[in-house]
């Protein structure tokens, strides 16, 4: 019974993998980028046949990551921490304002606990991967890309339908590129290249908006060059070569972020310092030094403009200062 089972399942999971990869053929034929390579056509592929085994392993052991770190950050806690703040974080809910320090503790403690618990199960996704050879979630990535490329396909297929009514969304692709360093298993996790694969990743996602923004000019232009970018970016993904996605001469330099958002930012740190130091009782010179650390962060080689918004917000923030 468990045979048969596990016979359909098979079965049903390579019909999917063959469908897949032949409407990418399609669209690829049809936007005239080439034909897809085999490392991509091996990942669909692996990306479906091992989609439910993936699943069946992972699922119980995130489970497992998931109440180890849990109890691990308690343990912590309660170890390291004074008295009061054990009590906000595991005694009962507090009854004062948002604005208490207990509220911001307990907040703070559910930020730290979530972001330790994706972590620590994306690492071990990854080592999961590696282990049992289950590429599902490995190669998932390739199969956004090729949905991105059949959105291409359809724009060409239909040019005259509103802009509106049948657009190619980026979200989910760039998604993509961001984490590729992290879950394609090449690069071990606290490798000196996260530097520049970040900065690499950055590039590819400025040349795939870049080709985005030729739908104005040409819809249809702009689709074939921004299928062939996604097709290239599966193909070295796929190989493992997550430090070239894109040829140096297709990367295209991202854009600076805007004064507006360094000044919203700063100001923010300014408030949440000032706060620290009203509720807390932080002393001065801390909470002078993170809002020089922030502000050296935030506008980097524009340091002195980042001065003047200092200089400038200190007496509205902390009066008397």
């Amino acid at each position: 019974m468990v045979r048969r089972i596990g016979a359909q399942l098979a079965l049903k999971q390579r019909a999917k993998a063959n469908a897949a990869i032949r409407k990418l053929c399609e669209d690829a034929e049809y936007l005239g980028i080439g034909p897809v390579p085999g490392p991509v056509r091996v990942a669909l592929r692996a990306h479906h046949e091992t989609r439910w085994q993936t699943w069946a392993v992972l699922i119980p052991m995130g489970w497992l990551v998931v109440g180890f770190m849990t109890r691990l950050v308690r343990n912590l806690t309660m170890t390291y921490t004074p008295t009061w703040v054990q009590e906000a974080v595991y005694g009962e809910p507090p009854k004062a304002s948002v604005y208490s320090r207990e509220a911001w503790v307990s907040f703070g403690h559910s930020v730290l606990l979530v972001g330790a618990c994706f972590l620590a199960t994306r690492r071990v996704a990854v080592w999961a991967a590696d282990m049992f050879e289950l590429r599902s979630l490995t190669f998932e990535r390739v199969q956004r890309w090729a949905d991105l490329i059949g959105e291409c396909a359809e724009t060409v297929r239909a040019p005259h339908m509103r802009p509106d009514l049948h657009g190619v969304s980026l979200r989910l692709a760039v998604i993509r590129v961001r984490g590729a360093r992290s879950m394609r298993g090449t690069v071990p996790a606290l490798s000196w290249r996260r530097t520049g694969l970040r900065a690499h990743a950055s590039g590819v996602i400025a040349a795939l908006r870049a080709a985005h923004a030729e739908f104005d000019l040409d819809r249809k232009d702009g689709a074939r060059k921004l299928a062939a970018l996604a097709l290239k970016i599966s193909d070295r993904y796929a190989q493992g070569h997550v430090g070239a996605l894109l040829d140096s001469a297709e990367l295209v330099e991202p854009a600076r972020r805007r004064e507006a958002f360094n000044l919203a930012a700063m100001s923010g740190v300014m408030a949440a310092v000032a706060l620290g130091v009203h509720v807390w009782h932080v002393p001065m010179p801390l909470a002078m030094g993170i809002v020089v650390m922030a502000g050296a962060w935030l506008y980097r080689s524009t340091v002195s403009a980042g001065l003047a918004v200092v200089t400038t917000l200190l007496p509205v923030i902390f009066p008397g200062k």
